[in-house]
C-alpha cells in the first residue's frame, strides 16, 4: 500500500474501529461456543421466535390463536364512529352512482370497484394498507393519495368519512 493509501480509505482510528470490531464478533462467537446447552442464548431465541412463526401461520392459516385482540375493532371504536351511519353517508355522497356497496340503497355503481368484502382486503386502492385511519383519510381526500384516482374529492366530512370506513369495514366475506 502505497504510503498514506490507509488514510485515505479508513484513516486510523477507521482500521482501529475494524479490529475491534472483528476481535468483539471472535470472541462472542468463542463464548457462545463455549456456553453450556443449558445457557444457550441464541437457543433460547430460536425456541421464541419458533413459537411466534407457529402462532403467525396459525393465524396466516384462518386459525385465529386464542384471545387475539380484535385490532381493527378497536381502530374503527378510536375513530368515534358508527357503522349504521355508514350507509346514509354513503348515500347522501353518491357513492353508489360508482360502486356496488351492499347494504346500501341504489349503490350498483360499475365505474369503481365493487366494495363487497371491504374488510377482507389488504389494501385501499392498491396503495394505502386498509386500516380505519387510513381508510378515513383516503375518504376525505382520495386525489391527495393518488392523483391520477378517478375518485374525486366529495368534500367528505371528517365525521361521515369515519362513519363509511366503519360500515365498509363490517363488509366481510367474498364479493
Amino acid at each position: 500500500m502505497p504510503d498514506g493509501a490507509e488514510h485515505r480509505t479508513f484513516g486510523k482510528a477507521g482500521l482501529g474501529l475494524v479490529t475491534v470490531g472483528a476481535l468483539a464478533a471472535t470472541a462472542s462467537v468463542v463464548a457462545w461456543s463455549l456456553a453450556s446447552p443449558s445457557n444457550d442464548p441464541v437457543g433460547a431465541m430460536v425456541s421464541r421466535v419458533g413459537a411466534g412463526w407457529e402462532r403467525l401461520t396459525q393465524w396466516y392459516a384462518g386459525n385465529p390463536v386464542a384471545d387475539r385482540p380484535n385490532w381493527s375493532a378497536m381502530q374503527v371504536k378510536l375513530l368515534d364512529a358508527q357503522s349504521d351511519r355508514g350507509p346514509d353517508a354513503m348515500v347522501r355522497y353518491g357513492c353508489g352512482a360508482c360502486h356496488v356497496i351492499p347494504g346500501v340503497a341504489g349503490a350498483r355503481g360499475t365505474v369503481g370497484p365493487s366494495l363487497a368484502g371491504f374488510a377482507d382486503r389488504a389494501y385501499i386502492a392498491g396503495i394505502l394498507t386498509n386500516a380505519p385511519g387510513n381508510l378515513q383519510r383516503w375518504l376525505i381526500d382520495p386525489p391527495l393519495f393518488a392523483p391520477d384516482t378517478a375518485m374525486p374529492d366529495m368534500s367528505v366530512t371528517e365525521a361521515d368519512a369515519a362513519d363509511m370506513a366503519a360500515y365498509l369495514l363490517s363488509l366481510t366475506g367474498a364479493p
